[in-house]
């Protein structure tokens, strides 16, 4: 267990904001963490930074979980469950898992952070979410101070959402197991231009062509925090009445939805910003992405706070123009 005073987290957010924490402690196993968490009981877990956005110094203690380890626990002839410590990068655990042949986190590619993140926010994209290929995880429940398990059922899992974090704090997961196929597949390929891409290439259908093309989608307009910081979709997608999509729907006949019930559709908050010509607003040293509206980027040196009133006046703005409240989906710290 390693521990760092007043250091700067900068390296540790991608939005490149330069706070200090008052103390980081980094653990590499499993009962690391548990000491970690009985010495400083009120103790953060920072994951991969891409989720989060600092507005001031964290007092409080920070703990960054660097345990790694990819293991097959179970398989047969259609399945397979490979088990993934909490501090592996979650794009290099989709990338190992596409490498061979393994099917079901190919849409997920090129999403930055940690594999014990993922099921707090239930991560999603073009169509995938954590939720459909996890099949359980084991956590440190901070109140009862016992490890526990968690199946599918037991998350709670919703748009942007599950049980570890509308229990804030109170679990810190320490693996993922997930559920894979090795055989008939099934892929999502109707987001965006996934299955024209397919066509024009005259590629099958398998996780590496799949991911392959994600992850040219997705650098084609998603800027990378190495180079520009950001903590990518920065709103969730806000889900609407069904008499309140077809109200917009008069005003826009060619509104982009997903259904989600027969009362509720799903707008893609990229597509509100960018009607209130917002997409590549500029406010002094932040932003909006000129290729991706729900992207809010750091043009260097810029402070928490100034991307916090930027995201403010987009959701004011998105308010006005259309009654809709946007959310955020970064933390703000």
């Amino acid at each position: 267990m390693k521990q760092y005073k007043d250091i700067s987290l900068k390296p540790y957010n991608t939005f490149g904001i330069d706070h200090k924490a008052h103390l980081l402690i980094e653990t590499s196993f499993e009962d690391e963490v548990i000491e970690a968490i009985s010495t400083y009981p009120s103790l953060k877990v920072l994951g991969g930074g891409s989720n989060i956005l600092l507005t001031k110094d964290i007092e409080i203690p920070l703990l960054r979980m660097t345990c790694k380890g990819v293991t097959i626990e179970q398989e047969n002839e259609d399945y397979i469950l490979i088990k993934a410590q909490a501090g592996e990068n979650w794009s290099e655990f989709v990338d190992t898992c596409v490498a061979q042949g393994y099917g079901g986190v190919e849409n997920l590619s090129l999403i930055y952070g940690s594999v014990g993140a993922a099921p707090v926010q239930n991560i999603g994209a073009y169509g995938v979410e954590v939720k459909d290929v996890f099949h359980s995880c084991e956590a440190f429940d901070r109140q009862t101070k016992e490890k526990v398990t968690f199946y599918k059922a037991d998350c709670l899992f919703g748009y942007r959402d599950s049980i570890f974090k509308q229990s804030k704090g109170r679990y810190v997961i320490l693996s993922v197991t997930f559920q894979l196929t090795k055989k008939n597949h099934s892929f999502k390929t109707d987001y965006g231009n996934i299955q024209k891409i397919l066509s024009e290439n005259y590629w099958e259908e398998t996780p590496e062509h799949i991911a392959t093309i994600i992850k040219h989608i997705r650098r084609s307009k998603l800027p990378d925090p190495n180079e520009l910081g950001n903590s990518g979709s920065f709103f969730k997608n806000p889900i609407v009445s069904r008499d309140c999509f077809l109200s917009l729907q008069k005003r826009y006949p060619h509104l982009p939805h997903y259904w989600v019930s027969n009362t509720q559709e799903k707008i893609p908050a990229a597509f509100l910003i960018e009607s209130c010509d917002l997409k590549g607003l500029r406010m002094g040293k932040v932003g909006v992405h000129t290729q991706q509206p729900l992207v809010l980027v750091n043009y260097g040196g810029a402070l928490g706070n100034d991307i916090l009133s930027l995201a403010h006046y987009i959701q004011e703005q998105v308010e006005k123009h259309f009654q809709i409240s946007l959310e955020m989906e970064v933390n703000v710290w």
